[in-house]
């Protein structure tokens, strides 16, 4: 908690100095005439399911409930920026996000797991957003990201038994939403951001089985707080 703490209190300190009123030298003034320029980003994630559940659940009695917790995971890419506007871009950002994915099923406040065993998940992505930001205060602009984003699975997983199977897709897409804040150093551009996930495919396979004919439809949800390096 403290860790996290020194970390917000940081990145509040650098943007408040950037966007300070006083009038101060331009760091990196011709940074953004380029046309194009690259970089890469480091960040954390937390993803769960958002699920719909159907009549089944309520006709049974071998469980209380069904949920899916977030699950913490690590992002890292590369970022491809191309200017199209004096205050838009046009962003790529090709990287792998590293988590998990499971459904707890709890009876008496015990719950099997579904997938059981080792489920991490290794995604490739491929979000392309709509870069759009303020002007530039001194040494410090905002920004909003809105895009999308297609994810295929590349971890390979265990055949479960027909009965107790709870598969998903392997492939996946997203509406997402950010904000952010681009500061400008004598050298490169460093931007905190976080970002919203909203998946749009059902990511249940429709096997028929005893665990998973409760659940109607399985989409993801994730938010992501990363730090850009251009």
């Amino acid at each position: 908690m403290k860790t996290k703490f020194y970390i917000i209190s940081c990145i509040y300190f650098l943007a408040a100095n950037s966007f300070s009123q006083e009038e101060k030298p331009l760091n990196n003034a011709i940074y953004d005439n380029q046309p194009y320029h690259f970089g890469f980003t480091l960040g954390v994630s937390n993803t769960k399911f958002q699920i719909n559940y159907n009549q089944n659940l309520l006709s049974q009695t071998d469980y209380d409930q069904i949920l899916s917790k977030y699950s913490p995971g690590f992002n890292v890419g590369i970022i491809m920026d191309m200017k199209i506007g004096q205050n838009s871009n046009i962003r790529i950002t090709p990287s792998f996000n590293f988590t998990d994915q499971k459904i707890y099923y709890i009876d008496n406040n015990a719950a099997d797991i579904y997938p059981s065993g080792n489920t991490g998940i290794s995604n490739f992505e491929t979000p392309i957003y709509l870069k759009y930001r303020s002007d530039r205060i001194n040494n410090g602009r905002a920004y909003i990201l809105i895009g999308g984003n297609f994810m295929i699975d590349l971890s390979s997983t265990e055949e479960l038994p027909q009965n107790q199977s709870l598969e998903f897709h392997k492939t996946n897409y997203s509406a997402d939403i950010g904000f952010g804040i681009d500061i400008y150093f004598a050298f490169f551009k460093f931007s905190p951001e976080i970002k919203y996930s909203y998946g749009l495919k059902n990511m249940l396979r429709g096997t028929e089985n005893e665990i998973n004919n409760m659940i109607n439809h399985l989409s993801t949800r994730c938010v992501t707080i990363s730090l850009a390096f251009e």
